[in-house]
């Protein structure tokens, strides 16, 4: 029989198949005609078959990946406190702290323009800081965000062998693009951070000084 493959997990080694009967099939990666096929078993390649009744339903035994090819394309773009994508692969990856924000919504809404003007598609290990700034005896917090920028591709079945082999290039395009915008961006990004730390400490010094003035006026009476 022939089908297509809906699902696979590949720590875990299984998934499932769409049979051309409209049926639904378990498939582990033992029951491959060639283990080396497992590489192959993304949604939407079709595969032949033997469908076979099992305890808690429908198998696929001795299961035959025809050669297939792949191009790779940029998933959409996600936010993630995970350091891995759940679908995809990286292609490359930057970190990055922001500046502070006293909004925190403002400051997780710069790190995703931050990611777009990178032309990344993903931000991985979001995650922020606080600190807190003072402005003469106002006291405030303050937040930054942090994280990985990255690119994140997924492989998709294709019937052209030219797609598999331009994608390919297009992605490496973008990748070098991303090595270059993101350099300028992460200098922009730390010497506005360092100016706002660099500011905030003089504050505290001025105001600590202030303070030591006034101990030792009031002990000198």
């Amino acid at each position: 029989m022939k089908g297509k493959v809906v699902s696979y997990i590949k720590n875990k080694k299984y998934g499932f198949i769409n049979g051309d009967d409209g049926e639904s099939y378990f498939i582990h990666c033992s029951s491959l005609n060639n283990h080396m096929d497992e590489a192959k078993l993304l949604k939407g390649v079709l595969v032949e078959f033997d469908p076979t009744p099992a305890p808690k339903g429908l198998a696929a035994k001795h299961v035959t990946v025809p050669d297939v090819y792949f191009k790779t394309q940029l998933v959409d773009f996600f936010i993630s406190k995970s350091n891995t994508p759940k679908h995809g692969n990286i292609e490359q990856l930057h970190s990055i702290s922001t500046r502070f924000f006293k909004d925190p919504k403002e400051g997780r809404s710069h790190i995703k323009q931050l990611a777009n003007e990178a032309g990344c598609n993903a931000i991985l290990n979001l995650d922020f800081e606080k600190n807190t700034f003072s402005s003469g005896n106002y006291r405030y917090t303050v937040h930054a965000f942090k994280g990985d920028l990255a690119l994140v591709s997924e492989r998709i079945p294709s019937n052209d062998l030219q797609d598999e082999s331009s994608s390919q290039d297009a992605i490496a395009q973008k990748v070098m693009a991303f090595n270059r915008k993101f350099q300028l961006i992460q200098d922009r990004e730390a010497g506005l951070r360092a100016k706002q730390l660099k500011k905030n400490y003089i504050g505290l010094y001025i105001v600590l000084g202030i303070v030591v003035f006034m101990l030792m006026a009031a002990l000198s009476r």
